[in-house]
């Protein structure tokens, strides 16, 4: 079974058209859909229950979030979503992840990073994603991470911190093994720029080198969302 796992914060405007799209999936590969809201104020419970397994944590970070998903799955294989991506293509793609996760030389994988613009600046903001994922093992929430159960326990699943929580599990899952790129788009909103698309691109890098300078998550979650 193949466990897809979204952590939610007040997303009324863009869980139900990612749920109904995973709804379009076949029984042929079986799966669950398995919501974990960290205390929205708007309508996200109430719609996700209409296609997913809901549960709620008041004042969760989002590495608390997606932990406790995990805790409540049931698939050996487990896949990390974030609200607002939609997928490029859904067909035959459980049996593509569970095909790369058999084969022994990859620890995860993840999918090919787009944006719901097709301006130069989103595009280039893609292909360097794509090319870190890639080349230096670093995958983000929104590239819709995969793994095995067994490797996520093995590097101890996310922490419970509210940032960097995708960048420390992936260098962990680095080093059992090669991540691989399904050749199939993930689709992400564009909103987080929409308050100055260069400014906000170089805080986001500013908050990566304040992390790797020894800031603690926490701290840096403050920047990041004042």
């Amino acid at each position: 079974m193949i466990s897809i796992i979204i952590p939610v914060l007040n997303e009324e405007k863009t869980i139900a058209r990612l749920l109904q799209q995973l709804k379009q999936f076949g029984h042929e590969i079986p799966y669950e859909i398995i919501v974990v809201d960290g205390g929205s104020k708007d309508q996200t419970v109430s719609i996700a229950e209409k296609w997913a397994i809901v549960y709620q944590l008041k004042n969760a970070n989002r590495g608390a979030q997606l932990n406790y998903g995990v805790e409540k799955s049931s698939g050996d294989c487990l896949w990390f979503l974030h609200s607002d991506s939609r997928l490029g293509a859904t067909k035959n793609l459980l049996d593509d992840i569970q095909t790369v996760l058999a084969d022994k030389r990859y620890s995860a994988g993840f999918f090919k990073l787009s944006f719901d613009s097709s301006d130069c600046f989103y595009r280039y903001l893609a292909e360097t994603s794509n090319l870190r994922a890639r080349y230096l093992g670093l995958v983000f929430g929104d590239q819709g991470l995969f793994t095995t159960r067994k490797s996520y326990d093995e590097v101890g699943g996310f922490e419970s911190i509210p940032l960097m929580e995708d960048w420390r599990l992936s260098r962990k899952l680095r080093k059992l093994g090669r991540f691989y790129q399904l050749p199939v788009e993930i689709v992400t909103s564009s909103r987080r720029f929409r308050k100055g698309k260069l400014r906000t691109h170089l805080k986001m890098h500013k908050i990566k080198l304040l992390y790797l300078m020894g800031m603690s998550p926490e701290k840096l979650a403050q920047r990041y969302y004042k």
